[in-house]
């Protein structure tokens, strides 16, 4: 019986498969690699099945998963081979519900150089959208449990789940937990990127109530998800905040968040804010109009506004932000 190659060896090897993939047969050339000693090299091959949308090789994953799960600790510190095995099955859609119920389950406490850490937390998370995704009747009931979850990841899978499942009552849940809060901001920002995706004509509103909210960056994630949606809607309430008024910092971000909308309305105001407004404001504009930088007709109104203004503060952030120099 031949010598398993090392781990370094098993690696490259991997990565040749990921460079040319057309030279394998990837159950025969991939496949033995997700039974690899190592979990670094089960992680490697985890992941290029996945870029690879090696479909065929599920059973495979769902094969190294139950090995692992054997004794996690031991065969796969750091949650690692788990972690990669989850999120291939996740996106190759595959419906490995004893995979997903298992890992939603799965706690892994490993020393740090503070407190223990639970490696699984990303884990429990992917499960969760793994379970929604293959419209398990029992996705939503998960999630419900993940969403109290101690771990940030965790938490923010249990919402992505939701967002997933696509189901109505999901909207209820996100709604709720983003007017519960959370510690962690981040968590209410996924919940309003949820709701925008799950629930857009619905939601908007919603989302746009938390617009002047004075808890931590609150406001500030409210406005980047209205942004980051791009829906027509979000252009009304994104102006409507900025022309409240209100802290200088908010005020930059709500100009950010108009130019993640990309669209003719949100353009025409930030040139507008360029060419009118004071020093400060305009700059901030200036920043938001960077994200147009690689077009050719914006940019050349913007350098038009510039000139016209001759401002050199303005012509400075414009060599900063639009990379001239």
């Amino acid at each position: 019986m031949p010598k398993p190659p090392s781990t370094e060896d098993a690696l490259a090897v991997i990565h040749a498969i990921r460079q040319e993939p057309e030279k394998h047969d990837l159950a025969r050339d991939l496949a033995p690699f997700l039974r690899h000693k190592s979990n670094h090299v089960v992680a490697a091959a985890a992941t290029t099945a996945e870029r690879l949308e090696a479909s065929a090789l599920a059973p495979d994953l769902v094969q190294a998963f139950e090995r692992l799960m054997g004794n996690p600790a031991k065969l796969d510190p750091g949650c690692k081979a788990l972690i990669a095995v989850v999120q291939a099955l996740v996106q190759m859609d595959d419906p490995a519900a004893k995979v997903y119920f298992a890992g939603i389950r799965h706690v892994q406490m490993e020393g740090s150089f503070g407190l223990p850490v639970d490696a699984a937390a990303p884990l429990r998370g992917l499960c969760a959208r793994g379970l929604a995704r293959m419209g398990h009747p029992g996705a939503l009931l998960e999630c419900v449990t993940l969403l109290t979850d101690r771990e940030v990841p965790a938490r923010a899978g249990a919402i992505r789940a939701i967002a997933d499942a696509g189901r109505p009552e999901g909207v209820l849940l996100l709604r709720l937990k983003a007017l519960l809060g959370d510690q962690e901001d981040e968590i209410v920002a996924e919940c309003f990127g949820a709701l925008l995706r799950l629930d857009p004509a619905g939601s908007v509103e919603f989302v746009a109530q938390f617009l002047n909210s004075r808890t931590g960056g609150i406001g500030e994630q409210a406005a980047l998800a209205l942004g980051e949606s791009r829906l027509e809607a979000a252009f009304g309430v994104l102006r409507a905040a900025w022309e409240r008024g209100g802290a200088t910092e908010q005020r930059r971000t709500l100009l950010v968040a108009i130019a993640m909308l990309r669209s003719d309305p949100a353009l025409e105001f930030l040139l507008e804010r360029l060419g009118t407004e004071s020093g400060p404001v305009a700059a901030d504009a200036l920043a938001g109009l960077a994200f147009y930088a690689r077009d050719e007709a914006v940019l050349a109104r913007v350098e038009a506004i510039i000139r016209e203004r001759g401002d050199g503060a303005l012509e400075a952030v414009f060599a900063r932000e639009f990379r001239r120099a």
